[in-house]
């Protein structure tokens, strides 16, 4: 069971022990980072007032005041951990068995250790309550102060490690930490210069060149400056370097001809989960490769052919790899994700490594969780290879190819009778359904990465996931392989994502192997190396993935209705929405998370109810145009419709959204179905009785 956890930096992110993670306000949040980062020590009711509420007057001050403790005091009082104090005129915090993610950063950042100093930058996601702002200047002074207090350590960090990476003759990780330096301080120039140096030494000397000119570039454009003696003579060393001997570096397992060591795991942070990754290779293209069902980061090493072509990917790639939550060496015992999770799973990992644009690589079920992140997150997304994945799990009229319910249970039958057992090939890899040693390995790796139960329950909800609609919304350079004889995802199944899937390029490759290091396996690598090696567009699309909330609020006049207006803007803030129209008792609000809406439109109905206000709302998921602050698309039209069809205080999901949080402990009841212009035919939707899980979920 994940124990009680405070997490402040990157936003703002509270949960206790198995209780659902609680609702504040903006203030109640800032004013719970305020007495966290006083951790123990006591505030005054009247200065924790004239911090949060000065613009008030006095009385409601007060009344905010007291609103704001009684919501935390019930939130501590149902965590599991840590005390909320009040007594008398004062107001106290105690942390206790919480993981509070600033502590934890401060104390690592100091130590002189470099794991150490690793793990406070895989703590540190980002500015302090990132996210939050309060019209009231005493915070935002008092913020303003902590957020460069934390942000200077972080920067100091960095340095320590640039600084041990280069005496250590470490380049690999010299790049990692200096890339990291140059996205909080862009115009370090001895950051760039690091990086100059760092890829020289991996002979990658245009790649030193480049960051010359960006560095240039930086400077020109920010303080009208030119680089420094010491970066234009590095330059100038380079250049001559280059010209005198254009060699190549050689990979240093084919130079010594034994397998390399395997890499460190490391572990980040995401909505409390911990999730474990590994970094290799040094090509100049991150890529994050996504397995199908259970993984095991170590024990995947194991197996020659997989390391082989795990290595292969590495020498035209910085490759990073994760074990998805409750798998592997990630946390277990976690429940159930839904793809918006593991998405955010990814971002987090992209985050902790610093890499701002991405290849996504889905293999099987790691599939379509790449296509909702290249939905959703186009400008993260440099290009999108899908390998043997699907877009809908279960067997439909309109999608024949997939299992049925029968093959369905047949296959969790094998699973349950022969879990540990020397593993059948016969399906995953015909081809080596001989080898001994290869599926012996297989079998250790499948029972190290999931129990019995998990495994089950794994594949049971890989059934349930439905991406078809998303598919006209991907807009990234997209490369769809299958094996014409795969036997656990047919061929028609590929190309039917290629097909939806605008641009994509379809490639058959012969063979019946289903994993990644099957019969060929060298063939497929260089069909990914000389996609994702080729040019890219430099401009992100400006077509997103979103779910839009519709908002109908049932009252009876215009100033009841601007009552509403600060419940609604706290929530929205609380959940990473975005209002963008309101009109009269009408609201559209978008989001990149489609849990987060719907549970954000539970948040606001349950406050609007004290009131006596009813509000509707529809959420449906699809693909809309940004036009400057305001948005556009048939995802918007289709959640006005919807919400014509709601009733007071129904909450309305189209079929869409309910097909992409299976897992998400949200239940859904059949309501009707309707039609729009451009839908290819009635659309289903449903109504969301269950509570809301967590704003941090």
């Amino acid at each position: 069971m994940t124990g009680p956890h405070l997490h402040l930096l990157g936003g703002f992110d509270f949960a206790g022990v198995g209780a659902a993670a609680p609702v504040f306000s903006r203030k109640a949040r800032a004013m719970v980072a305020y007495l966290a980062l006083q951790a123990g020590h006591p505030q005054s009711r009247e200065k924790l007032a004239a911090l949060l509420w000065g613009v008030t007057g006095e009385a409601q001050a007060r009344m905010s005041l007291r609103q704001a403790v009684s919501a935390i005091r019930k939130a501590m009082s149902v965590s599991g951990g840590g005390r909320f104090v009040t007594e008398g005129t004062s107001i106290a915090l105690h942390l206790d068995d919480f993981d509070f993610d600033v502590a934890r950063f401060e104390a690592l950042s100091t130590s002189s250790a470099p794991q150490d100093l690793e793990r406070a930058l895989a703590v540190y996601r980002g500015d302090l309550l990132d996210g939050l702002g309060l019209r009231e200047e005493p915070f935002e002074d008092w913020l303003r102060v902590e957020r460069e207090r934390l942000r200077t350590m972080a920067v100091a960090a960095l340095d320590r490690l640039i600084i041990h990476y280069t005496a250590a003759n470490d380049p690999a990780s010299s790049i990692r930490a200096a890339t990291r330096l140059l996205a909080m301080e862009p115009l370090r120039e001895d950051a760039h210069r690091v990086l100059m140096r760092s890829y020289a030494a991996q002979g990658r000397i245009n790649l030193a060149l480049k960051q010359y000119e960006l560095c240039r570039d930086a400077l020109q454009r920010d303080l009208r400056l030119m680089p420094e003696p010491e970066t234009r003579n590095l330059h100038d060393e380079l250049r001559a370097r280059r010209g005198a001997s254009p060699s190549r570096l050689t990979h240093p397992a084919s130079a010594s001809g034994s397998e390399p060591a395997r890499p460190p795991t490391h572990y980040v942070k995401s909505a409390g989960i911990n999730i474990a990754y590994q970094v290799t290779g040094d090509g100049p293209i991150d890529l994050v490769y996504v397995p199908g069902w259970v993984s095991n980061l170590d024990l995947a090493w194991g197996s020659p052919r997989f390391a082989h072509v795990l290595n292969r990917l590495g020498t035209f790639s910085r490759l990073i790899r994760i074990d998805k939550r409750g798998t592997g060496l990630s946390d277990r015992g976690v429940g159930l994700p839904t793809l918006e999770m593991r998405m955010e799973d990814v971002r987090a990992v992209l985050d902790a490594v610093g890499s701002t644009r991405t290849v996504l690589f889905g293999s099987s079920e790691g599939g379509p969780m790449c296509m909702l992140f290249a939905a959703t997150y186009p400008d993260r997304t440099a290009a999108l290879v899908l390998n043997g994945t699907y877009a809908r799990g279960g067997w439909a009229m309109d999608y024949p190819w997939a299992r049925t319910v029968e093959q369905v249970q047949q296959d969790v039958d094998t699973v349950e009778r022969e879990w540990g057992m020397a593993a059948d090939m016969s399906n995953a890899a015909p081809s080596l359904t001989e080898n001994v040693v290869e599926r012996e390995w297989f079998a250790a790796y499948l029972r190290n990465s999931a129990s019995p139960a998990d495994a089950v329950a794994l594949w049971r909800w890989a059934t349930e996931i439905d991406v078809r609609d998303i598919l006209p919304a991907i807009h990234v350079p997209t490369l769809v392989v299958h094996r014409t004889g795969d036997r656990w995802i047919k061929p028609e199944e590929g190309r039917y994502l290629a097909t939806h899937i605008e641009g994509a390029k379809y490639l058959e490759l012969a063979g019946r192997d289903h994993v990644i290091w099957g019969e060929d396996c060298d063939r497929l690598v260089d069909e990914i190396r000389s996609f994702v090696t080729a040019a890219l567009p430099p401009v992100p699309s400006q077509r997103l993935l979103l779910t839009v909330l519709a908002i109908g609020i049932e009252a009876a006049n215009e100033r009841a209705i601007d009552r509403c207006a600060d419940a609604i803007r706290d929530e929205l803030l609380l959940f990473d929405g975005k209002e963008i129209r309101r009109s009269g008792g009408r609201l559209l609000a978008v989001f990149q998370r489609p849990t987060r809406s719907i549970q954000c439109g539970i948040a606001i109905g349950d406050r609007l109810k004290t009131s006596g206000i009813d509000l509707r709302a529809a959420v449906h998921i699809g693909e809309c145009e940004a036009r400057g602050e305001d948005f556009s698309g048939i995802a918007i039209e289709v959640s006005s419709r919807l919400l014509d069809l709601a009733r007071p205080g129904d909450i309305i999901a189209s079929r869409t959204v309910r097909d992409l949080i299976a897992g998400s402990g949200l239940t859904f009841e059949e309501h009707g179905e309707m039609k729009a212009s451009g839908l290819p035919g009635a659309l289903q939707f449903f109504s969301v009785t269950a509570t809301p899980i967590s704003a941090g979920a």
